[in-house]
């Protein structure tokens, strides 16, 4: 008797144990990075795809939040996408616009970052935070941290390099 109730409960755990999402880098671009006067003001513009691979699991997010860094230098931070719920089997675009924060001319990251933007390869990584709260049916899981880095280079001109679209991205949890 309890070896059937437990192989049961193994099949339900089974069943409604959620996957986690999967993200996507599909674009990024800074225009007019190769400015000389620095990256301050510049607009950042990104799009990942979030999916959801569960089957019958919804997924609440709440605010993403993005931050963008040049080596370990923020070059743009704030907020991305407000709350949402993505229903299961779902995709979804999270389109981000941040404005850059440097770096500036007048700082030493400026030099390296001007001769990587020269030289054709400007390598980045976009960090999204958020909470996540899994939902099956009407119950819903407790809230968890959710971090997804994704590393990718961008070209002279500001755009993505064709080898990091649709880059899938880490996650952490």
């Amino acid at each position: 008797m309890v070896l059937v109730a437990g192989i049961i409960m193994f099949v339900l755990w089974l069943s409604l144990r959620p996957h986690r999402p999967r993200f996507f880098l599909d674009d990024f671009t800074i225009p007019n990075l190769n400015r000389q006067s620095g990256a301050v003001n510049l607009p950042v513009r990104f799009t990942v795809d979030e999916r959801n691979p569960n089957q019958k699991i919804g997924i609440h997010y709440g605010t993403i939040f993005g931050s963008v860094y040049y080596n370990d230098l923020l070059v743009a931070s704030g907020p991305v996408v407000q709350p949402f719920y993505q229903q299961p089997k779902g995709d979804t675009p999270l389109a981000g616009e941040l404005t850059a924060s440097g770096p500036t001319p007048g700082n030493p990251a400026w030099q390296r970052f001007a001769g990587d933007a020269a030289a054709g390869s400007v390598a980045l990584r976009l960090l999204l935070n958020s909470t996540v709260r899994f939902q099956v049916q009407m119950w819903d899981t407790r809230e968890h941290h959710m971090k997804v880095d994704c590393e990718f280079g961008l070209r002279g001109d500001g755009t993505l390099q064709q080898g990091d679209k649709n880059k899938q991205c880490t996650l952490y949890f």
